[in-house]
């Protein structure tokens, strides 16, 4: 094979091998513009879906927004890389889609943006990757002038819940009366209230609500990362220093091949645990602080996760737990470029194989002030498969848990340690776990009213939602087998 076509066989495994995050911020914007399409709702109810299309080769890259022109701009949006144009007319299919321009889709999209800013609300979390699939809002794109709003004001429109959510926000920053709003039933009601339930800000809380704090000023802030890190090695000494180069190769990011795995694994093991701690511990101390623009050269240097990958399988209770442990205390920042979409099926089952003997360690992790809620949230699927794995050990699990709530309880007001959030996600994985058990603790997380429900709904759906059967498929179906693993990182990253 000549030079030039290997660097180009190279350079088209190093493009497989970006994650649909990483290929959604550097790739999107470079790709011809596709067709785009339009509920008609939108401007019937206030509230519909707009996608975005782009082309690439025969297949699309497809970003759809649910989109509230009346008071909430992007309320959520989703995306996929790669998409078929039978896959991408199911999901047209779905709704009363018709055609438009781009110039269309980007200005209902941004304009609604713009409104909800103005009263104090952000796009959805999840626009933060979806907006690499709209052109820049500048004056590059033609402006189209669009009526936001119901009436001139803004209208929220939403569940109880939502209501509880949003009101003293737009209170604070429009003023109380200077919006409507309706409120519709509990997520948890199969009846929609009468049209004489349309409410006026005067007629939505009286002074004895107020007294009682039924509406928090919101579900709480998110805990603040203060995370300070220790000094971490500048060089490493393996024991077998070919290993970094091939774990860090871009064609090996997500996938490495079953031969080389058999190779790894061959090694004396505690030469092996030795030398991915190191590698973990190194590559943390490059990436901590900021992704350096030449650490991968354009391409996902995998080095990090391929060496968690691997300890899961030779690695110990302490060291090697600790090394793990460490990359989940890092920065937003650095979680999203290591671990991306995967963090769950690769942290999930490293906790698993190294931490199931080590609950008290992982429950001070948990109590760690200062660290990312989502990354402590992937310690409570992991402790609920060893209920769901070990059942002998369930009455332990539930104890562990019942600790958990009660320090939640405690400190989920300081959110220093806890916040609305992780209290939602640890909600969804006591919910897993069938925990009846843990019901009296429950109310009294939920009763703080700090409790997202936006994660795990209300109290009485979670009730209800425990007296279902538990099973293995109802629940994260954790892969223990290596290969295995690997084989749905390859399909999931490099194969699409």
């Amino acid at each position: 094979m000549s030079k030039k076509k290997n660097k180009k066989k190279l350079q088209s495994q190093n493009q497989q091998a970006l994650s649909p995050d990483k290929y959604i911020k550097q790739r999107a914007r470079t790709l011809k513009m596709g067709k785009c399409y339009i509920d008609d709702t939108i401007t019937t109810v206030g509230e519909g879906f707009v996608v975005v299309t782009r082309q690439r080769g025969d297949n699309y890259c497809v970003a759809t927004y649910l989109v509230d022109i009346y008071c909430l701009g992007v309320k959520g949006s989703f995306f996929n890389v790669n998409m078929n144009e039978e896959d991408l007319e199911e999901i047209l299919s779905r709704f009363d889609a018709r055609e438009c321009s781009y110039e269309v889709a980007h200005n209902w999209i941004y304009g609604a943006i713009a409104f909800a800013e103005e009263a104090g609300i952000k796009p959805h979390k999840s626009f933060n990757l979806t907006q690499y699939m709209l052109e820049e809002d500048s004056e590059d794109v033609p402006l189209i002038e669009y009526e936001f709003g119901k009436d001139g004001r803004h209208l929220l429109m939403g569940s109880r819940q939502e209501v509880r959510l949003y009101l003293p926000l737009l209170e604070r920053t429009l003023g109380k009366g200077n919006f409507d709003y309706i409120m519709g039933p509990s997520l948890d009601d199969d009846d929609y209230l009468d049209d004489d339930d349309y409410l006026d800000d005067d007629d939505y809380l009286d002074d004895d609500d107020e007294d009682k704090g039924f509406f928090l000023d919101s579900y709480g802030p998110d805990v603040e990362y203060t995370y300070q890190h220790p000094e971490y090695p500048k060089t490493i000494n393996l024991h077998n220093s070919w290993l970094h180069e091939e774990l860090q190769k871009p064609e090996n990011a997500a996938n490495l091949p079953k031969v080389l795995i058999d190779k790894i694994l061959s090694l004396p093991h505690d030469d092996l645990r030795q030398d991915l701690e190191q590698i973990i511990l190194y590559h943390i101390g490059l990436t901590c602080e900021e992704i350096p623009d030449d650490y991968d050269n354009g391409e996902y240097n995998g080095a990090l996760t391929n060496a968690v990958m691997l300890i899961a399988e030779v690695g110990n209770q302490t060291s090697s737990l600790d090394a793990v442990l460490e990359t989940m205390r890092q920065s937003h920042d650095f979680l999203d470029y290591h671990y991306c979409d995967s963090a769950v099926d690769l942290l999930v089952p490293a906790l698993y194989k190294l931490g199931q003997g080590q609950l008290g360690r992982l429950m001070s992790f948990v109590k760690e002030e200062g660290i990312n809620s989502e990354a402590k949230s992937y310690v409570f699927p992991m402790v609920v498969q060893i209920a769901l794995r070990q059942p002998e050990r369930r009455g332990e699990v539930i104890e562990w848990f019942r600790q958990v709530l009660l320090f939640a309880i405690d400190h989920i007001a300081e959110t220093k340690a806890f916040d609305s959030e992780l209290a939602g996600l640890l909600v969804c994985d006591i919910v897993d776990l069938r925990g009846q058990e843990l019901q009296a603790e429950l109310k009294a997380l939920f009763d703080t009213n700090l409790v997202n429900l936006g994660c795990c709904g209300s109290y009485e759906s979670v009730v209800n939602d425990m007296q279902d059967p538990v099973s293995f498929d109802s629940v994260y179906p954790m892969t223990l087998d290596i290969y295995e693993r690997y084989d749905e990182m390859r399909r999931t990253f490099v194969d699409n």
